[in-house]
């Protein structure tokens, strides 16, 4: 027995290396490149990657030679730059895969990794001759010219491409290029600014529009100057362009772009009055026109930047005048898309009173410091600096006093001058004699913007209506207020109280358009102008 159990343990010992070779044999197969017959498939990953499968026995052959290389000590540092291509060899069950780098700039620096780390240098001319062939596309400056179109240069893809790049030898190989599968649509376009731009100019170019199905002009690009039409509604629009070979290019071939274009009419410019007197505001319309392509001067300058709000196929804004734009003859000039529109328009003086204050110096000084005048200032400014919606959220309200007190105390505009210090100041709003606790209401449907208080002005609430009005309810409690809330017109927002500087119980309220303070009399008056 005991003879046995030797006999045995033998024949394991003598077992033990046919089965560590077996294994070894799986984990290092031979080296599968010095038998290219054996391979049945070769994955290239490239460093894009794109992956192509080769299992042509001629280019498996020619690829197996490519990894065949001369044993290097270590790469040039340079290489690690190069683009990177894995090759996977694959016979039966057994894998092996390189790293190659390479650059179309140096095709004889080919160097490549195995799985070791153990570095080669491929052979030159196999490394040329692969740079030849489709696998090393992204060697090469490949692109397609982009088309862009529109004042925002939205970016249209080619629907079919006849594309060539050129190789390092010089040779020119096709290339199948993705292409559009969808149409854009490029919205607000006025006819002269279809702004067709391509990244690289095209040795020629065909436009042709459509209207639905019926095609309306074909014609070279270059004598394409708009699209004319009487109502706003999309055309369909088709570029064909060609670009030809020569010198300095490395690509050649031809494009064909598809979009929608919808085409705005001539724009149309109108205002609501030729006339104001300082402090009220004129209502401007450009119809068929966006914000962005629009541009305002005033000659001359009548210190006020009106900001156009897109509604729908027009845009609007509000010039706002104030208690110190000069009176006289301003000539307004707007341009869009090429059209240019001049309209004079007269600012009549008004008349304004004047008020001394006659409160200590160490008051006045206090409440009128440089830090708190710097405050007031800053309150202003983040308040002007938001957004203010598009559109009117008061649309078809005539502005009501926002106090039970309907005749105001102070005036706009009023002239002050502090006595004890012989400083002087302008009102920007009006003041209502109340007593304490009055309710405060919202003179038009908005939302509230900001809640807060300052030395000069007290608590503060402002309300937003859109198109960048805005009325200011302050030396009031701004405890039923909170930034964000939507009020209609009448609501209760605040109660009044003696917060900030004054000579009695007062609601002092405001209106500004954009960052100027015009006239809440006028306002009351006439209303919001359209």
């Amino acid at each position: 027995m005991k003879n046995k159990i030797i006999l045995v343990i033998c024949i394991l010992i003598m077992l033990v290396p046919a089965v560590l070779a077996i294994v070894l044999y799986k984990q290092q197969p031979p080296e599968i490149i010095k038998d290219p017959e054996g391979v049945s498939l070769v994955t290239i990953t490239d460093s894009l990657s794109n992956v192509y499968t080769v299992s042509d026995k001629d280019e498996i052959k020619f690829l197996t030679e490519l990894a065949d290389g001369s044993p290097v000590t270590s790469l040039p540092d340079a290489v690690y730059n190069f683009k990177t291509f894995v090759f996977k060899f694959t016979r039966g069950d057994s894998t092996v895969s390189y790293r190659f780098y390479m650059s179309a700039e140096l095709p004889e620096q080919v160097y490549y990794k195995d799985a070791d780390d153990k570095c080669y240098k491929a052979d030159s001319l196999k490394s040329r001759a692969f740079m030849e062939k489709q696998y090393a596309v992204s060697l090469y400056d490949t692109a397609v010219p982009v088309l862009t179109v529109g004042e925002s240069a939205t970016v249209i893809q080619p629907f079919e491409i006849a594309w060539n790049y050129s190789t390092v030898d010089g040779n020119y190989i096709p290339i199948s290029a993705a292409t559009a599968n969808d149409v854009k649509n490029v919205d607000k376009l006025s006819k002269t600014t279809l702004n067709i731009a391509f990244s690289r100019k095209p040795s020629n170019a065909v436009i042709t529009v459509f209207d639905g199905e019926e095609q309306l002009y074909s014609k070279l690009l270059e004598d394409f100057t708009g699209i004319t039409t009487k109502e706003a509604k999309y055309y369909k629009v088709q570029i064909h362009a060609t670009w030809n070979e020569e010198a300095g290019q490395n690509s050649y071939g031809s494009a064909t772009y598809r979009f929608n274009a919808y085409i705005m009419p001539d724009a149309e410019f109108s205002f609501s009055a030729t006339d104001i007197q300082q402090g009220g505001i004129i209502a401007m319309t450009v119809k068929n026109a966006s914000a962005a392509g629009l541009t305002f001067e005033c000659t001359p300058d009548i210190k006020a930047i009106p900001k156009f709000y897109d509604n729908g196929q027009n845009t609007f804004a509000y010039l706002p005048t104030s208690y110190e734009t000069e009176p006289g003859e301003y000539t307004l000039k707007i341009t869009y898309d090429g059209n240019v529109y001049e309209q004079s328009i007269t600012v009549r003086e008004v008349k304004y009173n004047s008020k001394t204050y006659t409160n200590s110096e160490s008051v006045i000084k206090s409440v009128f410091s440089t830090e708190n005048a710097a405050a007031e200032e800053t309150l202003r400014m983040s308040v002007f600096s938001q957004q203010s919606p598009s559109g009117l959220l008061c649309e078809g309200e005539k502005p009501k006093v926002p106090t039970k007190q309907r005749d105001h105390k102070t005036g706009y505009g009023l002239y002050v001058t502090f006595q004890a210090t012989e400083g002087k100041a302008r009102h920007d709003g009006i003041d209502y004699d109340v007593s304490k606790g009055t309710e405060v209401k919202a003179a038009l449907s908005g939302v509230i913007v900001y809640v807060g208080e300052t030395a000069i002005h007290g608590g503060t609430v402002v309300v937003d209506h859109g198109n960048g009005v805005r009325t200011w309810y302050c030396r009031v409690d701004t405890s039923l207020a909170s930034v964000g809330q939507t009020v209609a017109q009448g609501d209760v927002i605040a109660k009044s109280n003696d917060s900030g500087f004054g000579d009695s119980s007062r609601v002092h309220f405001g209106v500004s358009v954009g960052e100027t303070f015009v006239s809440p009399l006028w306002i009351l008056d006439n209303g919001l102008p359209k």
